[in-house]
């Protein structure tokens, strides 16, 4: 099994990557949220990596972070999902969002995913929930999530997050950037605290 590949990304398309390692270019199909992160075509990057294997054809998909390989890999265990649509989730939920739909049962979240419907978000939630503590990185109660300690009603934490997509962040950059920062925001933080804890996450990388 191909477990990552580390070399020259030569091209890219809207959801494929050719990248050229040890003068054999590998195309993988990745989801938006790994597409829009990938440098210039020339540079050096390394994405984990998944193997598809079905009777007509070989696939390799590929995941600029662990948590999005996590995520696919988890989904491809529920019934009637395939990578087509694993690869959606990640294109429009980023990983720690995905895991607060699931453990907080939010079904209407899930159904903004292009390809799921009402049913199938609840066989997302049915099948995975006792599963999603189980990644890393993931605690294992939905109260010990990252970022669960603002509610998503809070209007603190959602004002934030607009303003650092606002700032050219996509919102699962902001999201994540958020929930790193929830230990040392405390208590009922103001949305410029928010902002200043986030961007100093985001500049850590």
């Amino acid at each position: 099994m191909i477990a990552h590949l580390r070399g020259e990304l030569v091209a890219a398309g809207a959801d494929w990557v050719v990248i050229d390692v040890a003068g054999v270019g590998y195309r993988c199909l990745v989801p938006g949220s790994t597409r829009s992160r990938l440098p210039a075509p020339g540079a050096a990057v390394q994405l984990h990596t998944s193997l598809q294997v079905r009777e007509d054809a070989l696939t390799l998909y590929g995941f600029l972070t662990q948590a999005e390989y996590d995520v696919f890999e988890l989904l491809l265990r529920v019934d009637g999902v395939g990578p087509k649509v694993a690869l959606a989730v990640l294109s429009t939920i980023d990983p720690e969002s995905f895991r607060r739909a699931v453990a907080f049962e939010d079904i209407t979240a899930l159904c903004r995913v292009p390809g799921i419907g009402k049913k199938t978000a609840q066989r997302l939630v049915l099948e995975l929930k006792d599963k999603i503590g189980a990644l890393p990185g993931a605690a294992g109660s939905p109260g010990d999530l990252p970022g669960a300690a603002a509610p998503p009603a809070d209007d603190a934490w959602a004002e934030a997050t607009e303003a650092l997509c606002a700032l050219g962040y996509s919102r699962g950059e902001a999201v994540a950037a958020l929930a790193r920062a929830r230990d040392e925001a405390g208590e009922s933080p103001s949305v410029e605290t928010l902002v200043r804890l986030g961007l100093k996450q985001l500049y850590r990388g």
